[in-house]
């Protein structure tokens, strides 16, 4: 089947704001190249536009084989900007543009050496499967205390992206015999869509006794309320138990 024809943009940057923007026509996907010499100091961010005019921030996901150089992202976790600084960087970029009329990489900091930037879009499938295909987890965070002490696990903001929550552990490890009680622990968090809390009652739990709760949200995940903004679970004062929290979650726009 016929299909249409590939297009290409290339442009040298080495300033602030400095920019290479691509015409898609049609394209269904992009692949962006960034290739840093001469200490590449800078940070790049990568943007579409739907009417060719006005830019948002564009979800990229790393192709990873193709990205040295610095601290090299994780090919199933999604960017927007980096901020780079090496002698060597390469990156091999990779967007779902079907819609959009344009795509730009711009610098939106800037230091020293230079980047060759190079857009390849078509209408063919994108080499990297998770451009359209997001499933599996690639963040976790894991927090504890000692005795007695509240804890707080904190998923740190990420700009212009929000966290997607597949699964939260808490766990509850008495490390004497607790004293039974009515009024029930509450687990709150921050920046989950309505203010989820947890109840745990307070049980006349025995030495070396856990007890977890789970949240799990199935394959599409709980996306998280704002963009750029940390995610907390809070596990509150709790006498004789030490806490645990395991969050695992995905970037996603």
């Amino acid at each position: 089947m016929p299909h249409l024809e590939a297009r290409t943009s290339t442009a040298t940057l080495a300033a602030i704001n400095a920019e290479v923007v691509h015409n898609l026509s049609g394209d269904a996907s992009a692949v962006i190249y960034l290739n840093g010499t001469g200490t590449f100091n800078a940070t790049y961010n990568i943007q579409g536009s739907a009417d060719g005019v006005n830019y948002f921030d564009l979800l990229c996901f790393p192709y990873g084989t193709a990205s040295v150089g610095g601290t090299a992202p994780q090919a199933a976790q999604p960017l927007v900007t980096e901020a780079v600084n090496a002698a060597t960087v390469q990156r091999a970029l990779c967007a779902s543009v079907g819609g959009l009329q344009k795509v730009r990489v711009r610098l939106t900091a800037y230091a020293s050496g230079s980047c060759v930037v190079t857009i390849n879009s078509d209408d063919c499938q994108n080499i990297n499967p998770y451009v359209t295909d997001l499933k599996a987890s690639t963040l976790i965070v894991s927090a504890t205390a000692a005795v007695g002490l509240a804890v707080t696990a904190t998923l740190p903001a990420v700009v212009g992206l929000r966290h997607y929550i597949d699964r939260i552990d808490v766990v509850r490890s008495a490390t004497a015999a607790l004293t039974a009680a009515a009024t029930p622990i509450i687990i709150s968090t921050t920046n989950i869509n309505g203010v989820v809390q947890l109840t745990m009652g307070q049980d006349g739990g025995g030495i070396g006794v856990d007890r977890t709760i789970t949240l799990d949200f199935g394959s599409s995940g709980m996306a998280a309320t704002a963009t750029n903004t940390a995610t907390t679970i809070v596990c509150p004062v709790y006498t004789g138990v030490i806490w645990r929290v395991n969050v695992a979650y995905r970037l996603g726009l």
